[in-house]
């Protein structure tokens, strides 16, 4: 007897593949039309089936061509907007990259991820050419609330599970009260050996933070208010990477909150082999831009509107 999920794959196969309706797969499954529909529903749910919508997207290659040339970026990929919503920018944006990961991991390699909208809308889009034996790596504690579907463990597993790879959480917040508590859970083992792995990853992809208040991730967890952001704005702050904030030149700010972050820390990323990072609008192009400028990475994935700004930003 055909266990469920043999059901749900045998629906979906019927459905999808030989276009039979859902009448014609119930007499087949000797069930209900109504029940089709839910086991259809089902497999959509848990993944048995996904659904890609395919855009044309298209590349600008002479933004790419420039921004190689100015940042002496390993790889540079930017999407031509054009009148689309900023969901479906983020969705193109994810394309591109997640056609670049999937070409790029290999077995046994070290893959360190952070956490954001953007490399959320990059795992959603892979479509694994192949299983690959790495291991996933949380690089930054979690944010603890917003939106759980752009967590660090949550992308991590996510990203593991399409590969069939290892995973290792970093059990601890991204921010906490004081630098004294911060070195405590630095000391715990767990703690330590998953960021010494992240710190020694052959690859790292993340997102770029921006600095006001419609940009910034950081806003929405209530780790900074306004005043706050304006106080960073004060001290030259225009953007953060693994949670730490940069100026327009790519220098880590010497302030408090930069020492009460647990992560791999912004430095250890010029010590990693490949930084792969998804950012875009233009509304963060100074964010991009300073961290171009501190060279924390080596992969760019962006829009149009994005690279325009960074390159004019940079005579």
């Amino acid at each position: 007897m055909a266990t469920h999920e043999e059901t749900l794959v045998q629906a979906a196969r019927l459905y999808y593949e030989q276009n039979l309706t859902q009448a014609e797969i119930g007499r087949r499954l000797n069930t209900s039309r109504s029940t089709v529909s839910r086991l259809l529903q089902e497999a959509r749910e848990t993944g048995v089936v996904r659904v890609l919508i395919n855009y044309p997207w298209k590349r600008d290659f002479e933004l790419e061509r420039q921004l190689l040339q100015k940042f002496q970026l390993r790889e540079a990929r930017v999407l031509k907007s054009f009148d689309r919503s900023p969901d479906e920018v983020f969705q193109g944006m994810g394309m591109l990259a997640a056609e670049f990961l999937d070409s790029f991991v290999k077995e046994e390699m070290v893959l360190g991820v952070s956490y954001g909208r953007s490399i959320a809308a990059m795992i959603e889009q892979l479509v694994p050419s192949r299983q690959v034996a790495m291991t996933v790596v949380q690089v930054l504690g979690a944010l603890g609330m917003g939106n759980p579907l752009i967590e660090g463990p949550d992308l991590v597993r996510q990203l593991a599970n399409v590969y069939g790879a290892n995973y290792r959480y970093l059990y601890t917040p991204m921010i906490v009260e004081s630098e004294q508590t911060r070195d405590l859970l630095l000391r715990e083992p767990n703690v330590r050996d998953t960021l010494a792995i992240g710190r020694k990853a052959d690859a790292v992809v993340m997102g770029i933070g921006a600095h006001h208040a419609e940009a910034s991730g950081l806003i929405w967890t209530g780790y900074l208010n306004r005043k706050d952001l304006a106080f960073l704005r004060s001290r030259g702050a225009v953007g953060h990477m693994c949670a730490q904030h940069f100026d327009q030149e790519g220098q880590v700010l010497d302030i408090a909150f930069n020492r009460r972050v647990i992560s791999i820390g912004i430095d250890a990323l010029r010590d990693v082999e490949t930084i792969i990072a998804v950012a875009g609008s233009k509304e963060k192009a100074h964010a991009i831009c300073g961290a171009l400028r501190g060279r924390y990475l080596d992969v760019l994935f962006t829009d149009d509107q994005a690279a325009e700004e960074v390159l004019a930003l940079t005579p």
